[in-house]
């Protein structure tokens, strides 16, 4: 999927997905038992144009590699197909994809990978030894999670492509607990991706 979890707001520290080279970790203090809430943010692939492109340019260049060959993209309310250079900077595109109509962009406009996604959850899972996802609970808002149950899933429902949705975590580290650095749930999100149409 074309869409991944952030740490920040600006989306920047994107959360890894299938390794935990940049997971959701925080220190906390198991000797006394420690709750720290994080807001997590939802978006889709994106980047800006590196430079401006005309209603009949083809070849458009980003300013970080972010799309493969084949996928769509838009840009304003216009669809594009990625006909090569995916995984670089410099993409030829199909234009006017869907009926939409060309224009032209000034640099820094943004790209965002062409999908709507309906039906997202996002569900904790701990990836070794002991399951501690309990001591995660997710919800749509910070006030809503003293109500959350715990390690239950979230549906966080429907995103458009150019849209950034967040929810709220909650670890609860016990009393007691030989843990300072907790770095092994996961949160795995899952969905339906549909084109933009």
């Amino acid at each position: 999927m074309a869409i991944h979890l952030y740490l920040d707001e600006q989306l920047i520290q994107q959360i890894s997905e299938g390794d935990f080279s940049n997971p959701d970790a925080d220190n906390y203090n198991g000797t006394d038992g420690e709750i720290k809430d994080r807001q997590i943010f939802v978006a889709n692939e994106q980047t800006t144009l590196a430079a401006p492109i005309d209603d009949v340019q083809t070849n458009i260049e980003l300013t970080e590699p972010r799309f493969a060959d084949a996928e769509y993209i838009v840009i304003g309310t216009e669809q594009m197909q990625i006909l090569s250079g995916g995984g670089t900077i410099n993409l030829t595109v199909r234009r006017s994809v869907a009926n939409t109509v060309a224009a032209s962009y000034a640099a820094d406009a943004p790209v965002y990978s062409g999908y709507d996604y309906t039906g997202l959850v996002v569900d904790p899972i701990d990836e070794f030894e002991t399951d501690e996802s309990v001591w995660y609970k997710l919800a749509l808002t910070q006030a809503e999670l003293d109500a959350a149950t715990q390690s239950a899933p979230l549906n966080i429902g429907a995103k458009a492509h150019n849209q950034t949705i967040s929810f709220w975590r909650r670890c609860t580290v016990l009393l007691g607990t030989p843990v300072q650095n907790k770095i092994d749930i996961k949160l795995r999100l899952t969905g339906t991706e549909n084109p933009v149409l």
